[in-house]
Parts: structure tokens; sequence; C-alpha cells
């Protein structure tokens, strides 16, 4: 039982430092979306995420454990993408239902990255273009 409990307590630390890892490094990816969320303040925070198109539509997923931007994107959820040097608005939405589970299908995560990720469950967001004007 011992053993149990030491090698549970070393894979959620393998993954605490996994997560804090990526968070500090933000790798930069060739399909990843630059995104610019604001915090409560209008303080603006930009992460580079992975991107994916789906259906002629924009996603981005927070697939770990630590989702401060998806919280931050749901809050307050007029968003910036950086296209070409330059910030374009849009409207991060979260999806649900037939949408979701379309989208999850098309967006499988391989078992070492989940493993490298503690299982954490996939939150997908859609970027849609905001309209002119906001």
């Amino acid at each position: 039982m011992k053993l149990f409990f030491a090698l549970l307590l070393g894979y959620a630390a393998f993954v605490a430092c996994m997560e804090v890892a990526l968070v500090v490094l933000q790798p930069d990816m060739d399909i990843g979306v630059e995104l610019t969320t604001r915090d409560a303040e209008g303080r603006p925070s930009t992460r580079k995420l992975a991107g994916f198109r789906f259906r002629g539509h924009l996603y981005v997923s927070s697939n770990h454990w630590l989702r401060g931007w998806y919280r931050s994107a749901l809050a307050r959820p007029d968003v910036a993408i950086t296209i070409d040097g330059e910030p374009v608005p849009h409207r991060a939405v979260p999806i649900e239902g037939d949408e979701r589970a379309r989208v999850a299908d098309a967006y499988r995560m391989g078992f070492l990255l989940r493993f490298i990720c503690g299982f954490a469950p996939s939150r997908f967001l859609r970027l849609d273009p905001a309209p002119l004007g906001v």
C-alpha cells in the first residue's frame, strides 16, 4: 500500500511540474493561436495555445489542470487573437452538447500526452470573429 501511495504522489508531483513548465515556457507551436484575455481589472494576458480548425470554426482547448486563461475567457469572452502581428477581436464561446462531442471526437490527444497532463478533462472554446465595433 505504501508503494502505491508513493507512486501516486510521485505521479502527482510529475504532473504538477509539467503543468508549471508549460505555463512558464509557453511552447511555440506552428498551429498555435496567440490568445489575449483580460482579467477583472482589464489587464491583458497573452497565451500561445494549440488551436485547430474544424468545420469552418477555430477552436482552442484547455487540456491541463491550470486553466487561468480559460476561466478568464469564460468570465470576459471578448478576447483577441493575433493574426499577422495584429490583434483581431473575437468572442470566446464555450461549446456543449453535440458540438462538444463532435469537436472532442475530432481532437483526440494521444495517451502519452494525456498521461503527462494528468488526464485533465479537455475544455473547448470556439473563437468566433467579433462583429465590427466590438
